[in-house]
């Protein structure tokens, strides 16, 4: 598969790194938790989920 894409733990599948990328910016503070899709916010915990992910500083 294509480098680009990476497992997100959030959905359980995978996802594009730019999305990736974009996803870690809301939970480190640096967008707007509004920009974030509702997918992504599903999980109780996912703010944490997404902190402790292997992808989280790629």
């Amino acid at each position: 598969m294509d480098d680009r894409w990476v497992f997100c733990p959030l959905v359980d599948r995978k996802i594009e790194d730019i999305d990736c990328i974009e996803n870690r910016d809301v939970v480190d503070g640096m967008l707007v938790e509004s920009s974030l899709p509702d997918e992504y916010k599903r999980k109780i915990n996912w703010k944490d989920i997404c902190r402790k992910c292997q992808w989280h500083n790629y």
